[in-house]
């Protein structure tokens, strides 16, 4: 059986509102947008930095930089029960009076007035209120009504595998919006109503720092220049934990039990010397694996190695291009 939603009545936030909540936006994510609006605000107003302010903004976004490498993958939100959803009962049955409706409908019938209200001819204009309110509590019951329906139905929808419903939520929910604020893009592509496939743009160019920033105990900026083996460690980590983090995330909001990604990035290709737009890391997630990995392991690139996977990657040099795994 295919199930319809009634989109023109659910679009936009109202509909997704309740899961919106579900979202984890972690310290280094909140700490990005709060540098992110700081330094628009300094923008808009075209207003001058002190050295001291300057320096201390640098500081701040260096340290935000490191924490958010280091803890990508341990970020997720709580899963969403499509099934639970699906199966939730209607707040009324169809063609009968609605909850709100039955109890306007007895204050106005239980309403009597007092003996001053009929001196001051005030019992006419109360009853016409509660007459009133019988009105505006059936139009909220049959919006209660209509958004359940569109619930359900939705959440059928997502159940039976629909492409549509799919993208909906990975746009409008957008499990992974902290990574767009920070500068990776995401591109999603439903292969069927089991599997999702994701290409994800690193911008390791943007991410990864190539200096380390501190302040000294006299508030003066000192910046050292980070080793190439340290740059390339950083990206490696942030690059596993990044693939890592869109997978558990599909896994929460969707019940798929494939999730293939693919890390992209660009690299100049020793073979020609080139700079190119070329894949670092393609790798395959099973939710049944994937779900008995320990998180709050630190060394994250290892957590790959019980994934079918593509990498080529050396501390001196960092990644190498590689094959795009292929689904299925």
């Amino acid at each position: 059986m295919g199930y319809r939603y009634d989109e023109a009545a659910v679009s936009g936030v109202t509909f997704m509102q309740p899961f919106l909540d579900r979202r984890v936006q972690s310290s280094a994510c909140l700490k990005r947008l709060e540098l992110v609006a700081k330094r628009n605000a300094r923008q808009k107003e075209q207003a001058d930095w002190s050295e001291a302010e300057k320096s201390a903004f640098e500081v701040e976004w260096y340290e935000n930089q490191l924490e958010w490498i280091t803890s990508i993958h341990q970020i997720c939100g709580e899963p969403i029960s499509w099934d639970q959803i699906a199966a939730a009962s209607a707040p009324f049955r169809r063609g009968e009076t609605g909850p709100r409706e039955k109890l306007a409908e007895e204050n106005y019938r239980d309403f009597k007035p007092t003996r001053m209200q009929k001196l001051l001819k005030q019992d006419a204009g109360m009853m016409q209120e509660l007459s009133e309110q019988i009105t505006k509590a059936r139009e909220q019951d049959q919006q209660d009504y209509l958004q359940w329906k569109n619930l359900t139905d939705f959440a059928h929808s997502i159940l039976e595998g629909n492409r549509t419903a799919y993208l909906r939520v990975l746009e409008e929910m957008a499990p992974l919006e902290d990574l767009l604020t920070l500068g990776s893009g995401l591109e999603f592509n439903v292969l069927n109503a089991a599997a999702v496939e994701v290409e994800m743009d690193v911008n390791s160019g943007q991410m990864i720092p190539m200096e380390s920033k501190q302040l000294t105990g006299e508030g003066i900026l000192t910046a050292s220049p980070l080793d190439i083996e340290e740059q390339h460690e950083m990206e490696r980590k942030y690059v596993c934990g990044s693939v890592l983090r869109i997978a558990r995330e599909l896994f929460a909001v969707l019940p798929l039990d494939t999730v293939l990604v693919h890390a992209r990035d660009t690299k100049v290709v020793r073979d020609t010397g080139q700079e190119e737009y070329v894949t670092v890391l393609s790798v395959e997630f099973e939710r049944g694996m994937l779900s008995n990995v320990d998180m709050e392991q630190e060394a994250c690139p290892q957590l790959l190695e019980q994934f079918r996977h593509h990498i080529k990657y050396d501390s001196s040099t960092g990644f190498d291009p590689v094959e795009q795994l292929t689904w299925p």
